[in-house]
């Protein structure tokens, strides 16, 4: 694709949720630089009008240098496909459907990329088929061999020390696998689920295990999580950074990547977050039939975990060793996890001591691979009954009532709407977890004053946005196309893999593909990149579809 290097200053459209919206739910659309009062909602097909009412009074938004109303058509409910018309601009065209079956198709492919980003496995024609196109590909990084790099060399375990790392999901366009960034996605899949059981329970996302007792979603976390229990070290119970070659790949296949691998790092952040997430998936699949064992080992995992962090008291964040040049996720803090971890061993196993590094008196931020705090604010949120003899749940509520409110207030009072403080790397994946917190603000303190602003995060990552996409590949009638992910570059396919989200605005960073390729740089929320060099917009990442999973599965089952 040829882009313009220019710098647009303006433009005029009319922006919608361009996969639709239920009947009964909140429908409104953002309308910038236009100065006509009236919009009318058009028929798709007769081009007839059904609706006509006034836009609200504009005022400037800095962050994407425009004039913003918005044309709220709530009261049309009838089943149909429609456009928004104001003067001589129009808006991409929508569906109303009767209920939220509207997001089946939606629900599915989002979940179903955790199975096409699976490693170590053939990707089979039967389970990679959308829509006709077949996504089926030879496996990949098999890991049953990876060496332990020179950096980490012990008595027990010296350089290049063959171990077996074999399966878990790639974590973005890139082919290696972070225990980190593993954890809050597999956190977040797994509170998805506990709070939409009766949804799961029913739904079949056809992947190879989906003929066994246990819910799809469940299986295709257990894929991850078997992964994550080879990155422990059974000697000290302290757990390794990530499995990787030692420099990123060119777009290649999967299987066509022959580099050796090797597991890298071994920190005090990556334990704490570890044993969380085995905490909490020991809970989770407790009785679990087709996974018997899993829940003790998950159980002796975590606390072994929890012990190697809780003996290392200075924590040096991970440095990638002078050889390698792929990612850190290194965390500047260790507090968060540790919070997170012991919330996770208290709920497991009701042990007082856990308390002692659980401190509700702290800032509570809509949470990040790097701030990962909120995430144990949120468990001891669904568990209130089994912590209330250690905790007093009067505080847990009052804190994460806060959270949930600050970003209700943004959504109210922010020109834009958009529940985000900032556009920064990722900005997609924190305007999905603003909606985790808000739809769990309905879910836990059975408010409906945040059903609204829940629902506006997930109407603005599928198209009610100043830069006019629906941020998630295959859904839509303008999204991303190139994004910055090996597979779908190698794979011959014209259309990327469907149901995967893209990073979004990010003014921070235009240089990867030349800041003259970004026509809209200056302007945080429209600093956007379809194009597979853009890996600071375009790139797609586990731990942002898992909250676009949660954020679709609530407002799915809030509106059927």
């Amino acid at each position: 694709m040829l882009l313009v290097s220019v710098t647009l200053m303006s433009q005029n459209f009319v922006y919608v949720n361009q996969v639709g919206y239920p009947s009964s739910a909140q429908k409104q659309a953002l309308v910038a630089n236009l100065t006509e009062k009236t919009f009318y909602v058009k028929d798709a097909v007769s081009h007839n009008d059904v609706m006509k009412g006034t836009v609200s009074t504009s005022k400037f938004w800095r962050e994407s240098n425009e004039n913003i109303s918005w044309a709220d058509f709530t009261t049309l409910t009838k089943p149909g496909k429609y456009f928004i018309k104001i003067g001589n601009d129009k808006s991409e065209t929508f569906e109303i459907k009767a209920d939220s079956k509207i997001y089946d198709d939606l629900l599915s492919a989002s979940v179903r990329g955790f199975y096409y980003w699976r490693s170590g496995m053939d990707i089979l024609p039967e389970f990679a088929t959308w829509k006709g196109i077949d996504y089926s590909r030879k496996a990949g990084h098999k890991d049953s061999i990876v060496y332990l790099h020179a950096s980490l060399t012990s008595a027990k375990r010296p350089a290049d020390t063959e171990l077996n790392s074999h399966g878990g999901w790639y974590d973005a366009g890139d082919y290696a696998k972070y225990t980190t960034n593993a954890a809050i996605t597999v956190f977040t899949l797994l509170t998805s689920y506990i709070t939409e059981q009766k949804q799961y329970d029913t739904l079949s996302f056809n992947i190879p295990e989906s003929e066994n007792s246990t819910p799809d979603i469940l299986d295709e976390v257990m894929y991850e999580l078997q992964w994550m229990l080879s990155m422990q070290d059974p000697y000290d119970g302290g757990v390794y950074n990530k499995v990787t070659a030692l420099k990123f790949p060119g777009f290649i296949m999967p299987a066509d990547d022959k580099a050796d691998r090797y597991m890298i790092g071994k920190t005090i952040d990556c334990a704490y977050n570890f044993a969380a997430t085995m905490a909490l998936a020991s809970r989770v699949y407790a009785g679990n039939t087709d996974y018997p064992d899993f829940s003790e080992k998950a159980k002796k995992a975590a606390i072994n975990a929890f012990n190697f962090a809780s003996k290392h008291a200075t924590y040096h964040p991970f440095v990638n060793p002078p050889d390698c040049n792929t990612g850190t996720y290194d965390s500047e803090s260790v507090e968060d996890e540790k919070f997170w971890a012991s919330c996770e061993l208290l709920i497991l196993t009701g042990d007082k001591k856990y308390t002692e590094d659980i401190n509700l008196f702290q800032i509570f931020n809509v949470p990040y691979w790097g701030d990962v705090a909120t995430l144990g604010l949120i468990s001891l949120m669904l568990n209130q009954d089994s912590i209330s003899n250690n905790l007093d749940v009067n505080v847990v509520e009052k804190r994460f009532k806060a959270l949930a409110d600050n970003l209700l207030a943004m959504y109210k009072y922010q020109t834009g709407k958009v529940p985000l403080r900032d556009f920064v790397w990722g900005s997609n994946g924190q305007v999905a977890n603003s909606g985790m917190i808000l739809a769990l603000g309905k879910k836990v303190l059975k408010a409906d004053k945040y059903v609204e602003a829940a629902q506006y995060c997930f109407d603005y990552l599928l198209g009610c946005n100043s830069t006019g996409y629906c941020f998630v590949t295959g859904f839509g009638s303008l999204s991303p196309n190139f994004i910055h992910d090996r597979r779908c570059s190698a794979d011959g396919i014209e259309k990327p893999i469907p149901g995967y989200i893209v990073g979004g605005p990010n003014v921070k960073q235009t240089t990867d593909c030349g800041r003259d390729m970004y026509p809209t740089n200056k302007f945080a929320a429209r600093a956007y990149l379809d194009e597979e060099c853009s890996y600071s917009t375009n790139e797609i990442a586990i731990n942002w579809n898992a909250p676009f999973v949660f954020l679709t599965a609530f407002i799915r089952g809030e509106f059927r």
